[in-house]
């Protein structure tokens, strides 16, 4: 069995892989990243990223059900958080003045959040199946270093080809238990697009997207990846307080709480490893699980992911993610999961509100 400490090395090591997949330009930085962003419009595009994949887990639950533990679903909150990077990704890879186009533009900025949702639930999709087989692989004895993985995206041409196919076909083929991916003509249809945005404008941002230098070569980490590697049968920590696991209700708050920075354009920019100690102590500060100070959790979640060594900037960093997530979090019990929601109109209304 892979160590948890392996796991989250690995997971680290892609993030900073992942941070040099684009040159940020001379104007950007981690602190100001939040002047590219139009803030109104992206906690809309959020939460209607939330909407849609909610309306098409619901379409799709008997062939999700059914799939093997859901592997390969590609109607997940992963999907969501996958669509939020490949979005803020982008832009920050932007020189300033076609940053500015999609803060201001409403029409390119709609027909760029709903091509990072088709290349979002792709990317979702295919890393599940292929972290899916290499544990089968792994099981059956039988991992070949450098072998790749049918349907996975381990090569970055590969990679590119199978997404600027995203909007040709659902994809069924690669998909386990008949769990399609919709197309752009039928994400379009679904979420009553204006009829200024095509299947043809979609296409074209696919390829301009995926040909950019922001497009992931490889997995593309978010917080979840690390709550999900701290997860376990029960909630605790070890004697030495130098690693915890997370039983599945302190990991469901903790992904909850990931959920809330996505909406944030404060959280825009941080490392993935930052937002995941954020959101797991502040999960484990709430729980009846563990009984440690927050000085104590802190301490503790921090050398979970990032090992022994101290690191005064990146824990300053976290505090103030912290800070920030707890001025997000509204009071009050969670909207109820079984609420059914269908997205009638598209991403942003045409009156800012």
């Amino acid at each position: 069995m892979v160590s948890i400490r392996t796991v989250v090395g690995s997971l680290l090591d892609r993030e900073i892989c992942q941070a040099s997949n684009f040159n940020t330009p001379g104007d950007v930085s981690l602190s100001g990243t939040t002047t590219r962003l139009n803030a109104i419009w992206r906690q809309k595009v959020v939460h209607w990223y939330f909407t849609l994949i909610a309306a098409l887990r619901r379409q799709h639950s008997s062939a999700v059900q059914s799939s093997s533990g859901g592997i390969g679903n590609p109607f997940s909150r992963a999907s969501v958080h996958v669509t939020v990077s490949l979005l803020d990704n982008y832009l920050m890879s932007l020189p300033s003045e076609r940053a500015l186009r999609y803060k201001r533009d409403r029409s390119a900025y709609q027909l760029l959040a709903t091509t990072c949702l088709l290349l979002g639930m792709r990317l979702a999709q295919q890393d599940r199946i292929k972290e899916n087989e290499t544990r089968k692989r792994e099981a059956a004895g039988q991992h070949q270093a450098g072998e790749e993985v049918q349907g996975g995206l381990k090569r970055a041409k590969t990679h590119r080809t199978n997404m600027n196919e995203v909007s040709v076909s659902t994809v069924a083929s690669t998909t386990p238990a008949g769990v399609a991916i919709p197309n752009a003509a039928a994400i379009l249809r679904i979420s009553a697009a204006p009829k200024s945005m095509s299947e043809h404008h979609i296409l074209s941002m696919v390829r301009e997207m995926t040909g950019s230098q922001s497009f992931p070569r490889s997995k593309v980490v978010t917080a979840l990846h690390f709550v999900d590697a701290l997860c376990g049968v029960s909630t605790r920590a070890s004697e030495d307080r130098s690693c915890v696991s997370l039983g599945p209700d302190d990991a469901e708050d903790a992904c909850r709480f990931a959920d809330v920075t996505l909406s944030d354009t404060r959280f825009s920019g941080l490392r993935p490893s930052v937002v995941a100690c954020a959101v797991i102590t502040l999960a484990l500060a709430r729980s009846s699980s563990v009984n440690l100070s927050l000085a104590s959790l802190r301490h503790t979640v921090y050398h979970s992911i990032f090992g022994a060594e101290d690191d005064s900037v990146v824990q300053a960093s976290i505090r103030k993610a912290e800070s920030n997530l707890l001025g997000s979090i509204q009071v009050g019990a969670p909207p109820s999961r079984n609420r059914r929601v269908v997205p009638t109109t598209h991403l942003i209304p045409l009156e800012d509100e």
